[in-house]
């Protein structure tokens, strides 16, 4: 890994750039530094609270709000009279025009994590997010006046025109002069506290100097090495150093350890970023990330995420509710059909571990016998999940983590599985709260036993009909993958990365790819 690639991209965006408290001076960097609380007037506290966080975004909220609304006021005077203005506001089109151009905005901004305290804390990456979202939102508000002919001040094609470049210079001059102190004040932590570094090989030393050479925060740098570092020490250390940040860079096959070293430090308050050859198919993914070529897994704390949340939330009860009442036919089709091809339910519902451990009843179309013995299952997967048994190759030359002919599963049954139609009722658990439209599929408690502890941590957050595990292979990826794959998507899918999966399921369900 090259020192000066390091440095030339922390210069490109001082929001990636990660240096720890106090300089090297140009000495060299020694390993296993004695640690030592930072003192005088630049210690920085500890991270921000949740009540400090909310506080700061509910003010953000309302100030991106009022420069959207600002930056169609500002240029409409050149098109209509005031008096003009306060009719077409009035009346119920304006009315509805502000509501959903508010929801437009607000959902756009969130989509993009705008209200993540590692964006906001940023120069670069807050303007190219904040930025690409509102022209995303401002598209969406004029095309809701263009196609329902609403009669308010934004029919205007020069008031239209301008809009755009007054509401982005707008949002620039608000998120830097404004946003940005703030949030570096309530993130005080994440914006100026020191930055650990962990990691092996030979690379990493000097993968850690160019951090703090390319640093514009002037950062100091301290490194130490992974196999020194058990998960207690490692909380330990971020607690004592109150380090906002922590880089890991683990060798080949460490990448287990490296990931409870990376939860014990997220835990601890510090925002997470690891780089493995091991994530090389995180790659080509939305919103990847990389170093040097080398693939990266960022790990950030989700109780921060309150309006994302919302947001998402929203869009599971709207998109649950529309898919259920547009494919009622369809589903009692099928109902009908599984009734008919053998005795037992129709709907087959099996107790799944979700968010946190929390087990919840998720409900398929029963695709096997009723009655059937589950142990043989359990064993296989045992092998795969412990054992790391080889995989089915199957006749094209594609590896298969799955029992490809499971003697269980009905003639009707392994239709539904091949096109992934059993998992249509899991609409009412998203209904219900307890799933999510996207998200790491939820587990079986028999594979829950079987994970190590940084693979729980693939639900953290809520499991889904679909993810990045069924868009990229279903069963022909392997179980570390998987676990990768999403813990990718838990701490970095935004609603972007929700749209862009629902969409690419579609092929994936109509082409039976990837399931047996």
């Amino acid at each position: 890994m090259s020192p000066d690639r390091f440095s030339a991209r922390s210069e490109r965006d001082e929001s990636e750039a990660v240096g720890l408290p106090g300089s090297l001076g140009g000495s060299s960097l020694r390993e296993a530094e004695p640690f030592s609380p930072p003192s005088g007037p630049e210690h920085v506290t500890l991270p921000a609270s949740r009540v400090a966080h909310r506080a700061l975004v509910t003010f953000v909220v309302a100030l991106d709000f009022a420069i959207a609304t600002a930056g169609i006021v500002l240029v409409a005077p050149l098109r209509y009279s005031w008096s003009d203005l306060l009719a077409g506001f009035q009346g119920a089109g304006g009315v509805a025009v502000l509501f959903l151009s508010a929801i437009a905005w607000l959902g756009a901004l969130s989509a993009r994590g705008a209200y993540r305290p590692r964006i906001m804390v940023s120069r670069s990456d807050q303007l190219a997010r904040v930025l690409s979202a509102a022209v995303v939102a401002w598209l969406a508000t004029h095309l809701f006046v263009v196609w329902f002919k609403v009669v308010v001040p934004f029919e205007s094609r020069l008031v239209m025109g301008l809009s755009l470049p007054a509401t982005l210079a707008l949002f620039a001059a608000a998120r830097l002069l404004l946003v940005r102190p703030l949030s570096s004040l309530v993130h005080r932590r994440l914006a100026q506290g020191p930055v650990l570094f962990i990691g092996d090989g030979e690379s990493a030393p000097d993968a850690a100097k160019a951090f703090e050479a390319g640093d514009h925060r002037r950062r100091r740098v301290s490194y130490h090495p992974l196999r020194d570092f058990t998960p207690g020490r490692a909380a330990s250390v971020v607690r004592e150093q109150e380090c906002g940040e922590v880089m890991v860079l683990p060798e080949t096959g460490q990448v287990g350890e490296a990931l409870e070293v990376a939860f014990a430090a997220l835990d601890a308050g510090a925002d997470v970023t690891l780089m493995a050859p091991e994530f090389h198919l995180l790659k080509g993914r939305p919103n990847s990330d990389a170093l040097d070529q080398l693939p990266t897994l960022r790990l950030r704390r989700l109780d921060y995420g309150g309006l994302e949340a919302f947001f998402k939330r929203m869009v599971d009860v709207v998109g649950a509710a529309i898919g259920l009442a547009v494919l009622s036919p369809f589903l009692a089709a099928i109902a009908l059909a599984v009734k008919l091809s053998s005795p037992g339910p129709v709907i087959f519902k099996q107790d799944r571990i979700g968010r946190k451990g929390e087990p919840f009843p998720m409900f398929k179309f029963r695709t096997m016998r009723d009655g059937n013995d589950s142990r043989e299952y359990e064993a296989y997967s045992r092998e795969f999940i412990r054992e790391g048994a080889a995989a089915y190759v199957a006749p094209d030359g594609s590896k298969i983590y799955k029992p490809p002919a499971d003697p269980r599963v009905t003639r009707i049954g392994s239709v539904l599985r091949k096109y992934s139609l059993d998992e249509l009722p899991q609409l009412w658990n998203v209904l219900r709260g307890e799933m999510s439209l996207v998200g790491p599929r939820p587990c079986m408690f028999h594979e829950w036993a079987l994970y190590d502890p940084w693979q729980k941590r693939r639900l953290d957050v809520l499991p889904g009909c679909t993810g990045l595990w069924p868009v990229r292979g279903r069963s022909r990826v392997r179980v570390a993958e998987m676990v990768i794959l999403d813990l990718y998507y838990a701490h970095r899918g935004t609603l972007f990365t929700d749209a862009r999966l629902i969409v690419q399921t579609v092929p994936v369900m109509l082409l039976g790819r990837g399931a047996y």
